[in-house]
C-alpha cells in the first residue's frame, strides 16, 4: 500500500538527512511519496546534479517537489512539460518530478493544489541568473492556472502544497509570536514580511476547500490552523 510522506526545504542535500532518517525508519519502497515543500534545490548547477539526483533517486521512492524561492529557473524550464497523475509536470529522473504552479494531481485517490514560488528576503546579496532568479514569485498567471484546475474539481482539493504561507497566515503566526509581548527573533523577521506572493495566496486561501495546507520557507515547524509549516519534521498523510 502507498504512503505519502511531507516535508518542508531541503535546499539540494544541505538539510536532507532527514530524508535519509524517513528512508532508514520507513523502509520506503517504490509504491511511496515524498512531497517537498519547494526549495528542494535538486535541480541547482550542473555541478551539483547528478549528485542530486542519486542522492535523491537513492531514497527509493517516489520524490515529488515544488519549487521554492531558491530553485534554478533557468534550467528547471528547460525540462519539457509532461502529463502526470491529472496536472503538468517536469520529468527531472525516473522517480525525481517537478510539480509544476497551479495543477491539481491525483496522488493515491487524494486531490493535491501545487503552487510552487515565493519571494527571496535575501535577494540583494544574489546575482540574477546565478543565485537568484525572477520566476520565483508567484504571478496572476500561475493563479489564473490554478483557476482552471480548480473548476474542474468545484474548487475543492484535500490538500494544498505551496512554498510559502499565504499573508493570512503570516498575520496570524505574528500574532502569535507576538501575543504576550514578546519580540519576533531576528531570523524570522525578513520572513514574515508579506510580500506579492503571500498576497497571491490569499485568494487560495479564501476560495479553496482543503482539508489541510502544507508550506515550507520559514525554517520552522508550526500548525497554524489547517496550515503546517515544515522543516525538520515529516509529516505522513496516508
Amino acid at each position: 500500500m502507498s504512503r505519502i510522506f511531507v516535508c518542508g526545504d531541503t535546499h539540494g542535500i544541505i538539510d536532507a538527512k532527514k530524508l535519509l532518517r524517513l528512508k532508514e525508519k520507513e523502509n520506503l519502497s517504490q509504491d511511496d511519496y515524498i512531497i517537498i515543500c519547494g526549495d528542494a534545490g535538486i535541480v541547482w548547477s550542473k555541478d551539483s546534479l547528478k549528485d542530486h539526483i542519486d542522492f535523491f533517486e537513492g531514497l527509493d521512492c517516489n520524490v515529488l517537489y515544488i519549487d521554492g524561492n531558491h530553485e534554478n529557473y533557468d534550467m528547471l524550464n528547460s525540462y519539457p512539460v509532461e502529463e502526470w497523475n491529472g496536472g503538468q509536470i517536469h520529468k527531472i529522473s525516473e522517480h525525481i518530478y517537478h510539480l509544476l504552479r497551479g495543477e491539481v494531481f491525483d496522488i493515491c485517490g487524494k486531490k493535491f493544489l501545487t503552487i510552487g514560488g515565493a519571494d527571496s528576503s535575501d535577494k540583494e546579496y544574489r546575482k540574477e541568473h546565478i543565485s537568484w532568479w525572477s520566476d520565483e514569485r508567484i504571478s496572476y498567471i500561475d493563479i489564473e492556472e490554478a483557476q482552471r484546475n480548480l473548476e474542474k474539481v468545484n474548487y475543492k482539493v484535500d490538500y494544498v502544497i505551496t512554498h510559502t504561507p499565504s499573508t493570512k497566515v503570516l498575520k496570524e503566526f505574528i500574532e502569535i509570536l507576538t501575543q504576550c509581548g514578546e519580540a519576533i527573533p531576528y531570523y524570522l523577521e525578513p520572513k514574515l514580511v508579506s510580500t506579492p506572493s503571500t498576497d497571491m495566496l490569499d485568494y487560495i486561501n479564501k476560495n479553496v476547500k482543503y482539508k489541510q495546507w502544507f508550506c515550507g520557507h520559514l525554517h520552522i515547524d508550526e500548525l497554524i490552523g489547517k496550515t503546517q509549516i515544515l522543516y525538520e519534521e515529516i509529516v505522513q498523510i496516508l
